[in-house]
């Protein structure tokens, strides 16, 4: 290896790079704003939804109300809900989402309740399984029927003379001990991995399919080959470029991340004091440590697929696949019970999500760091290996 015939192949693919304006775009413009767009946009969404929803009186139905005149009154005084006239076709109103739900009552309810306690009634509520707003009202609707029952019982205790305290045998009473800044570290464990790794392969793409297939289409291959820079040299060069757009993209997204939360407003005022606490400068740099040689090796393993391509799009198509084989390990931060040991610490991909996550909940393992580092270089190492001898196999160079 010559180190000036690699930074030649370095310094004149960043020159391109430069002046390229889709990989501008999609490694510096992009990461820059996903996550305000994410964060702040899907946030602005939502609470413009929640307030309309809030606005907006959900319909109710109630079926046999004569049978539970006091019952019936509470549901009508309920601010939250709008009880319109009872319909026959109610199960097709709520079907078309014209109604929220039903309630019916059975016949001589409310005197059952009172003449016959030893016999439980049954009051039903119709509603649309799955669809919010219907669940939301379900869930008013057995509040107000619990409260209405809850009444019934204290009636019956006091004409009992039976303090209504004995339905309380005792109380429980919840004690968090985790800090806010440990709870929020947890959250970030579980979204941060995901997005990084994943930050990590698409920041990768572009350049390397540019350096690659897109050589090919230009005509411009065949130039650097004749020239006297050795392939090893050549592929090297490269390699670097591509993991430098790869890691400058997951950095910057962490940035905007970061940024997003410190200055996001109202809408994440809450959360400011304990992220800043949550994300110290060890735990980024710690995982910015172990994200390297991850980008390594994606890096080289984009190169050596990309060079296979004829053109740029069908470059695209060979690499598309790779995104959703990266999510399934990615997301392993996400899920409960998956937990980082040695067997796992060399699974390439999950190996870094699950470091990653226990980082940034405050937990550092630093045998299994070191382990997952060197286990990652090694596959870094090997995905280079493949693309060099990609690089000297004629018929993959000059494939048409």
């Amino acid at each position: 290896m010559d180190a000036r015939n690699v930074g030649i192949v370095y310094r004149k693919e960043l020159t391109d790079i430069l002046r390229d304006r889709r990989t501008i775009i999609s490694s510096i413009l992009l990461p820059i704003l996903l996550f305000p767009l994410l964060i702040l946009g899907i946030g602005a969404l939502a609470t413009v939804v929640v307030r309309k929803a809030t606005r907006e009186s959900p319909t109710v139905m109630l079926k046999g109300e004569e049978h539970a005149p006091d019952l019936a009154r509470r549901l009508r005084e309920n601010k939250r809900l709008e009880v319109v006239a009872f319909r026959d076709d109610y199960v097709q109103q709520i079907n078309d989402k014209k109604l929220r739900a039903v309630v019916e009552f059975p016949i001589s309810f409310e005197t059952n309740v009172r003449e016959k306690p030893a016999e439980p009634q049954t009051i039903k509520i119709f509603h649309y399984e799955g669809e919010l707003r219907s669940q939301a009202v379900l869930r008013w609707l057995e509040a107000a029927v619990k409260d209405y029952s809850e009444s019934v019982v204290t009636q019956r205790l006091t004409a009992a003379r039976v303090p209504t305290e004995v339905l309380n045998a005792f109380a429980v009473e919840k004690m968090n001990v985790a800090s806010a800044e440990k709870v929020t570290g947890n959250i970030l464990g579980m979204i941060l991995p995901y997005f990084i790794i994943i930050l990590c392969l698409t920041g990768a793409m572009v350049p390397a399919i540019d350096l690659t297939a897109g050589e090919k289409e230009r005509g411009t291959i065949e130039t650097i080959l004749a020239s006297p820079i050795g392939r090893g040299d050549l592929v090297l060069g490269k390699f670097l470029l591509v993991l430098l757009v790869s890691i400058v993209t997951t950095a910057l997204s962490v940035l905007s991340f970061a940024g997003t939360v410190l200055i996001g407003g109202e809408l994440l005022a809450k959360i400011q004091k304990s992220f800043v606490l949550a994300v110290s400068g060890k735990s980024i740099a710690v995982v910015f440590f172990m994200v390297v040689p991850l980008a390594a090796t994606f890096s080289a393993l984009l190169l050596a697929i990309s060079l296979i391509a004829r053109s740029y799009r069908e470059a695209q198509s060979y690499l598309g696949p790779l995104i959703f084989i990266a999510i399934l390990p990615g997301m392993a931060s996400m899920l409960p019970g998956v937990e980082l040991n040695p067997g796992l610490a060399l699974v390439p991909v999950l190996n870094v999500s699950l470091v990653a996550k226990e980082i940034f909940a405050g937990q550092y393992h630093w045998n299994l760091i070191g382990l997952i580092f060197l286990s990652t270089c090694v596959w870094a190492a090997l995905a280079l290996y493949v693309a060099v001898r990609q690089f000297h196999r004629e018929e993959v160079l000059f494939r048409m």
